[in-house]
């Protein structure tokens, strides 16, 4: 009893593993294995992200961040600069 139980989790294992593989695709049963692309090229920007230690007052971080942004804007995203260059 205990080997027919032992032989069934073993195939049922197999079965799982062949799945998680992809090598049943062809029958028509596709493994998920829940990647997301799309939410890559739904980023903003993702180049002005910073990473800080856990010691930097969030305070500072988030000037840095505001200053990197302002650095990589072109100049005609500035509000500023637009108005500036009207006469």
């Amino acid at each position: 009893m205990l080997r027919v139980l032992f032989v069934i989790l073993l195939l049922l294992n197999l079965l799982v593993l062949a799945w998680n593989l992809d090598l049943l695709a062809p029958a028509g049963l596709p493994a998920d294995h829940g990647r997301e692309p799309e939410r890559l090229h739904q980023q903003v920007r993702p180049e002005l992200l910073q990473v800080t230690p856990l010691g930097v007052p969030a305070r500072n971080a988030s000037q840095a961040a505001s200053q990197a942004a302002i650095q990589a804007a072109p100049a005609s995203d500035l509000p500023a600069a637009s108005s500036a260059s009207k006469p």
